[in-house]
């Protein structure tokens, strides 16, 4: 009888170090995310990108930096292959890349999101498998890709259409980022003028630290 009661204590203490461990374990986590730094892009909406929005943003908690985003609505093609996209104008010093230094005029510089090729289809209107979209995303600079700013043509009108098709070159791919595509914002204005549209700042993109200062920030913006 004594040693089950002493059995039964060691199972005990045994379960409450194994508490205290996974306690000790989720706040070692939490505090891990809490220093992380996140980045969020998120739409503007009805807000106006002026001296005031820069100031109410600037006092979220753990906020680091904020860049203006334009999007240009784009037609990209990579072979067979189209999808209608966007592009995000952004100063490329929001991702630590700087290329477009040795861009080859006004060609855009694109900055892949790892999915962001997950909706092209073929000239018969099959999606593009993933092996196909990994098979480009690892080509990198020698991915022969190209743009429209017109909406494209139905697929079997793709031909005709091929004059409006304008080289862009994919300088790396983000796999912090998912279906988005950045350009420099020089570049998106560039874009627009050859469009004759106004540059609009449509979204903003955080550089926040904390987890859960991310999803507060995402709050005030929904």
């Amino acid at each position: 009888m004594k040693k089950k009661k002493i059995d039964s204590f060691c199972v005990f203490l045994l379960c409450i170090c194994a508490l205290i461990l996974f306690l000790f374990f989720r706040l070692f986590l939490g505090m891990q995310d809490e220093k992380k730094t996140y980045t969020t892009l998120v739409p503007l909406g009805d807000l106006a990108y002026d001296s005031d929005f820069l100031k109410n943003t600037a006092k979220i908690k753990g906020i680091r930096e904020i860049y203006p985003v334009a999007q240009i609505p784009v037609t990209l093609k990579i072979e067979d292959y189209t999808e209608s996209t966007t592009f995000y104008g952004i100063d490329f010093n929001a991702f630590a890349k700087n290329p477009a230094e040795d861009s080859p005029g006004n060609t855009p510089i694109l900055l892949l999101g790892k999915n962001s090729l997950a909706n092209m289809k073929d000239s018969n209107g099959h999606q593009i498998s993933k092996k196909q979209q990994e098979k480009y995303l690892q080509m990198g600079e020698k991915l022969s890709i190209a743009y429209s700013l017109k909406e494209a043509a139905a697929p079997d009108s793709l031909t005709s259409a091929a004059s409006t098709w304008l080289p862009c070159r994919a300088a790396a791919v983000l796999k912090t980022q998912d279906t988005e595509i950045y350009i420099p914002i020089s570049q998106a204005k560039a874009l627009c003028q050859a469009g004759d549209t106004p540059l609009s700042i449509t979204s903003v993109l955080l550089k926040i630290n904390g987890k859960e200062n991310l999803e507060n920030a995402r709050q005030l913006f929904q």
